[in-house]
């Protein structure tokens, strides 16, 4: 018994020991042993201690400066390239700006040939419906102006050549009554003209017959009827136009007086002589609808061939008419 206990003993303490021994070890493993200077430092009493010399710039100033060049150079560069970067903005503002400016200089001229071209399109389509309108128009002109017509018309009659001589104290002015009548052509610009007239001039108080001797006055009627052609000019776009005429006809002078042998008579219609004439003139045609009113004036010379008491070979009047076209 007391033998195993003194080897419990035994076996503890030298657990014991090892326990202790084990700090120990692993604090000799971390720690190097220290070692001991055998310098000696001199040491002076009551001196002021003598500055040390400025130390030479160290790695960490060097670096410091070569990082702020390092940075002022970015900045250089970063404010180069802003720079570059807002003129490159400025060139392109104004390149955009410029383009922008022919874009507008292009599109007014574009607008303008649009428009210039809108305007000659409508200035044709207005020419070409005014001309179809034109034609229209004459067509309708034409129309009212084509196919047979008559009308009754009245004026005055002046006396021409030897009807107005004054040596022979002859005439004066009279009047007149004319019914025309013809037809016009609607796809020519003549037609027909035919008339029956009957034109009155004044006898002078002093007639003389063909003897010299003075007898009563009387006035001379001539009845006429005369044909010829007509040519109508339009007077623009509407129905009225001016025309001409011109043709001949047969005339009957009657009612001056005669005196032989005592006698004074007047010569009648009956017994008076055919005479061939020839006329020409013109006159305005105003149409309204399907009334005209026209305005005319023809220059008529009849070759006379009269009994005796009759003083002229030839009577030439120019009567002055107005009337109504249907």
């Amino acid at each position: 018994m007391r033998v195993g206990f003194l080897g419990s003993c035994a076996t503890g303490l030298a657990i014991a020991v090892l326990v202790g021994a084990a700090p120990t070890a692993r604090a000799q493993q971390q720690d190097p042993p220290k070692t001991t200077s055998t310098r000696r430092i001199p040491i002076h009493k009551d001196r002021p201690a003598t500055p040390a010399p400025a130390a030479a710039p160290t790695a960490s100033r060097v670096n410091q400066d070569s990082i702020a060049a390092a940075e002022r150079a970015r900045q250089d560069s970063i404010a180069a390239a802003n720079a570059a970067a807002a003129e490159r903005v400025r060139q392109a503002d104004r390149q955009r700006q410029d383009q922008a400016r022919r874009d507008s200089i292009a599109l007014a001229q574009r607008q303008d040939s649009i428009a210039a071209a809108d305007a000659a399109r409508e200035d044709s389509i207005a020419r070409a419906h005014a001309r179809a309108q034109s034609d229209a128009q004459r067509r309708t002109a034409r129309a009212r102006n084509s196919g047979f017509y008559m009308g009754i018309a009245g004026g005055s009659t002046i006396p021409m050549g030897q009807l107005y001589n004054s040596a022979h104290n002859s005439y004066y002015t009279g009047w007149n009554v004319t019914v025309p009548f013809g037809w016009d052509f609607s796809r020519l610009p003549l037609g027909l003209r035919f008339d029956m007239a009957m034109d009155n001039l004044m006898g002078n108080a002093g007639f003389l017959d063909t003897f010299g001797n003075p007898t009563t006055a009387r006035n001379v009627a001539i009845y006429s009827a005369s044909g010829g052609l007509k040519l109508n000019i339009p007077l623009g776009r509407t129905a009225s136009r001016f025309y001409l005429i011109g043709g001949g006809g047969a005339h009957r002078i009657t009612g001056y007086a005669t005196s032989l042998a005592g006698s004074d008579s007047a010569q009648t219609i009956q017994n008076a002589k055919t005479n061939v004439g020839w006329y020409g003139g013109g006159g305005f045609n105003f149409r309204f609808g399907k009334t005209a009113l026209f305005l005319e004036s023809r220059y008529i010379n009849v070759n006379t061939k009269q009994p005796v008491g009759f003083a002229y070979k030839q009577a030439t009047y120019l009567p002055v008419i107005l009337g109504f076209q249907f």
